[in-house]
């Protein structure tokens, strides 16, 4: 192990245009990230300069072909599977992966086999599972407690023999929360049942592990990682070997038939560059240049980890100073830098509109969870979310603190 160097965040945040501007306070990170100036340069270079399709036999086509063949290897190294390439797939986000994998293993399913789904989940992971329905496939709902949080026992209360699938999240879209999979992962050992995983919040945060998880698919977007608009989806190989794809019927086997219809070749090569970002970020705090990439991208979320904790910290706090009520983990414990609340004098709604004519970017409503919040949580109107990402700041936070404190006097006034 090398030792963890203090990694100079300003100089990180310095790479980002968007946020240099100055004229956004960006804390909808969940929503989407901003991309560093190499991600933009690489975005433009493969337009300039491989503006093409994949396979052909002119100098254009093969570098297309190459950089993308490249970024899907380092993709399945980013989710915990080196060397498996060709159990990653490319597409337009995570959601339309996710449809597709769900039809293709409604295929395989009988009318009385079940799934089970989690309340914790973006609908995204929950949605395309609930349409097996029409299949005469039960689907189970395994439920968080009032907090937010997944317990296993309560997994096993819903378990019987006609399980065959478990479909959740790796961490909350709209509180943070992370869930355990891991411990899924080892419980199904040894059930007849396959585990998918939706890591899209959770792989801004920290570093994917498929195999840790024991996962048989993981999907996530790389736009929420320093990227452009893009999805990806990694499928075990004994499973991808028994399911139906959507390729063209004169495909090859291989992740081709995963991956209907031209792909977003400029936006994948730049997810390269998003990799590489990252890389450095291991690299400043003490990773060899080097290092392998999984390495390099494990120090990096190391310092992302310790650097999103302190800056959640001063938010949690500094909202609990304003009697905003806090939704979802009381602390920086387990949980992403992305924190859920209300404030008595204002709708979410309205507090979102309020510090939007000032410029700060917030969410405000379920995030697409819709069944956390509304059964779970009970906030069927919703909640104001506050997301942040390695390249947030202590000024990004005082900046939404004092704007809620100056909105919450007028309204009181």
């Amino acid at each position: 192990m090398h030792p963890a160097e203090p990694v100079p965040f300003d100089a990180v945040r310095a790479a980002f245009p968007a946020v240099v501007r100055g004229d956004v306070t960006f804390l909808d990170n969940a929503s989407g990230a901003q991309l560093p100036e190499r991600v933009l340069d690489a975005m433009n270079e493969a337009m300039r300069t491989m503006q093409v399709n994949k396979g052909g036999a002119y100098p254009a086509s093969i570098r297309v072909t190459e950089a993308k063949e490249a970024v899907r290897a380092r993709t399945a190294a980013f989710l915990g599977r080196p060397g498996d390439a060709g159990g990653v797939a490319f597409g337009a986000n995570a959601t339309t992966l996710l449809f597709l994998l769900a039809e293709a293993v409604g295929d395989t399913l009988a009318p009385g086999d079940a799934v089970i789904v989690t309340g914790l989940d973006h609908h995204a992971n929950v949605d395309p599972w609930r349409r097996l329905a029409r299949r005469g496939v039960e689907v189970r709902t395994w439920a968080p407690d009032a907090q937010g949080d997944l317990h296993l026992d309560d997994l096993a209360a819903l378990w019987s023999d006609e399980v065959r699938l478990v479909a959740m999240t790796a961490a909350s879209n709209l509180i943070g929360t992370y869930a355990p999979v891991a411990e899924v992962g080892a419980w199904l050992e040894g059930r007849d049942a396959r585990l998918v995983v939706d890591a899209v919040h959770y792989a801004p945060h920290r570093l994917p592990d498929a195999a840790a998880w024991r996962a048989d698919a993981v999907a996530f977007s790389p736009y929420k990682v320093v990227a452009p608009h893009l999805g990806a989806l990694w499928i075990a190989e004994d499973w991808r070997a028994a399911l139906p794809d959507w390729g063209l019927s004169f495909l090859p086997a291989g992740p081709l038939r995963w991956e209907p219809g031209t792909q977003n070749h400029e936006a994948i090569v730049a997810f390269g560059a998003a990799l590489d970002h990252l890389a450095w970020i291991g690299t400043l705090a003490g990773a060899p240049e080097d290092a392998p990439d999984r390495d390099r991208w494990a120090a990096a979320f190391a310092a992302i980890e310790r650097r999103e904790t302190a800056l959640c910290g001063r938010l949690l706090d500094g909202l609990d100073a304003l009697g905003a009520t806090r939704v979802g983990r009381p602390g920086c414990d387990g949980r992403t830098a992305t924190v859920a609340f209300t404030v008595p004098w204002a709708s979410a709604a309205d507090v979102a509109a309020r510090l939007g004519r000032r410029s700060i970017a917030v969410t405000a409503g379920h995030a697409y969870a819709e069944t956390l919040a509304r059964e779970h949580l009970a906030r069927p109107d919703g909640v104001v979310r506050a997301s942040l990402l390695h390249y947030s700041d202590e000024t990004d936070v005082q900046t939404l603190l004092d704007a809620l404190a100056e909105e919450g006097a007028a309204a009181h006034a």
